[in-house]
């Protein structure tokens, strides 16, 4: 999927353990280039197939990668992690990631992941260490499918993030709808992107990619090429040359029902 090389770390989970780790090193080693660090889902764990793709996509966009387990899943179970402890967690893969990687660090991960560096990077200021110089938050999960209502420790915190932050979410995600999700991230001075069709895991209904000439394949590009864009729009020192791949405003509009 991408030049990028695929290395194992050791990761500190913020008590007296290890969380395991690999890293996506792109093949033109720049050391202006920025790193992304993405934890899972709150069932998955740093090898949940659709972590790994975007992963190797964002890395073949010049990208350096560090996918992370959260303490839960390096435990083998699927339950996740309270807060505190995966808050915990992501702090310290933090730290060792500003400590042993060069050019500037972003944080975040996808649905539960995400809401916990969101959480974390909320309860940290942007002048602290380990510093930190944004949030990607794929597939955020502001309510579980079926409720109205926010839950508490969704959404109140993020406009205390202060940095720059970007969510990618599917049109068609019950966990995010726009009408919920589009005011709470402009208050706090986000950028959203949304992928046309897709849902929570940015699968897309075969009907809608036949008739958009898309592949599940290409969503995935869609969602890294946001990334990437993104990202390298706030590295300028990085010198590597990138696909950006379509623009938000030119990609397909799905029917969402």
């Amino acid at each position: 999927m991408s030049d990028a090389a695929l290395q194992d770390v050791r990761l500190p989970d913020g008590r007296s353990g290890e969380l395991t780790g690999r890293l996506h090193i792109p093949a033109s080693g720049d050391a202006g280039a920025p790193t992304v660090a993405l934890t899972h889902g709150a069932s998955g764990s740093l090898d949940t197939p659709g972590l790994v793709a975007v992963a190797e996509r964002i890395a073949g966009g010049g990208v350096r990668v560090l996918r992370f387990n959260l303490p839960s899943a390096e435990a083998g179970r699927r339950r996740p992690d309270h807060p505190r402890t995966a808050i915990r967690a992501v702090a310290a893969v933090a730290g060792w990631a500003a400590e042993q990687l060069p050019g500037p660090l972003f944080l975040g991960g996808r649905s539960f992941g995400g809401r916990m560096a969101s959480l974390f990077l909320a309860e940290t200021p942007p002048e602290s260490s380990p510093p930190v110089a944004g949030g990607v938050f794929l597939a955020y999960p502001l309510r579980p499918p079926g409720r109205r209502e926010i839950p508490p420790g969704r959404a109140e915190h993020l406009p205390r993030i202060r940095r720059p932050t970007l969510f990618v979410s599917g049109s068609r995600d019950p966990f995010a709808p726009a009408e919920l999700i589009e005011p709470l991230v402009a208050e706090a001075g986000g950028r959203m992107v949304w992928i046309p069709g897709a849902n929570h895991g940015f699968g897309v209904r075969k009907k809608d990619l036949l008739a958009t000439g898309r592949t599940a394949a290409s969503v995935l590009d869609e969602v890294a090429a946001a990334v990437i864009e993104w990202l390298m729009d706030r590295a300028p020192q990085s010198r590597v040359p990138y696909y950006r791949g379509p623009k938000t405003q030119d990609m397909p509009i799905v029917k969402v029902s």
